[in-house]
């Protein structure tokens, strides 16, 4: 591995690219902080944390139906990050996602588990049933990855080349998608954090009582200097939305108006992860 990645070239001479990524998730324990408010104590007698429970069930209620009505009217095509336990869950928004043109990547089976406490064998399982998950509900085999909390182990990348995995996108050392040599096969890095990527939009973009508009003129500075550097070379640029939190009216309508700005520019693609993967292994 270089010390400096090289940009990549997008089909057509596009300058930049554009990944939209919708992280669809569920927990098998709905203890977790959220919305800044601390979770119940260990002791409390009552143990379902309705709070949490029904903010996060907002994303298959509300929230993935917005976001994806907002990409078919805009001619998006995302990448969907999703969890087994959330493909087992509602199949229906799976098989509508991959219906709709949307690339199905697994996201492990149970975002309460984390694969750094897995032993190998473990990790093994939790890669499988998620591919099983996935495919079940929405006839796509994934071919992409991402770990929870974009934290792998020592094992992941290996794991998934055993599974078919063509991509994976839990690191953040390159503006650019590059070649990850493991033994004698290749796999993608789709580095998660790029130019305009926060994945928090939890805590990060709509951290600190941050407004819709707030978001949509971060996206459009992000842009902005991403279009600007793509006279030198190729760029992309990713933006990540967790539907019951960016799936609300107002905060789905900056995502919209972010896509229509970013596509009165020439030369901007928007592409799936597998797309850029694609690029990188020349196809």
């Amino acid at each position: 591995m270089s010390l400096r990645n090289e940009p990549v070239k997008w089909p057509k001479g596009a300058r930049v690219a554009v990944t939209i990524n919708v992280t669809h998730e569920w927990w098998s324990r709905q203890t977790r902080r959220m919305w800044g408010r601390d979770p119940q104590p260990r002791d409390s007698v009552s143990k379902t944390d309705y709070m949490v429970l029904t903010s996060t069930e907002y994303a298959f209620k509300s929230g993935v139906w917005r976001i994806m009505d907002i990409l078919d009217r805009n001619q998006v095509k995302g990448t969907c990050f999703i969890s087994g336990l959330a493909a087992e869950k509602e199949p229906v928004i799976l098989k509508e996602l991959s219906q709709r043109g949307h690339e199905i990547a697994a996201h492990s089976y149970d975002q309460s588990a984390q694969l750094f406490m897995m032993t190998r064998d473990q990790e093994r399982e939790a890669i499988q049933k998620s591919v099983t998950a996935l495919e079940k509900a929405s006839g796509q085999r994934p071919v992409g990855w991402i770990s929870p909390g974009t934290r792998p182990t020592e094992n992941t990348l290996e794991l998934l080349l055993e599974e078919g995995f063509v991509w994976h996108g839990d690191f953040f050392d390159s503006d650019f998608p590059y070649k990850i040599p493991v033994k004698d096969k290749v796999l993608v890095e789709v580095p998660y954090k790029v130019p305009g990527h926060t994945d928090y939009d939890i805590f990060g973009i709509y951290g600190a009582m941050k407004t819709p508009t707030d978001a949509f003129q971060f996206l459009k500075d992000e842009f902005d200097a991403v279009y600007a550097e793509s006279k030198r070379h190729p760029m992309r640029m990713a933006y990540c939305v967790h539907p019951y939190v960016s799936g609300t009216p107002g905060r789905a309508a900056a995502l919209e108006k972010f896509i229509r700005y970013a596509k009165r520019h020439p030369k901007v693609w928007f592409a799936r992860c597998i797309d850029i993967a694609n690029c990188v292994l020349g196809k």
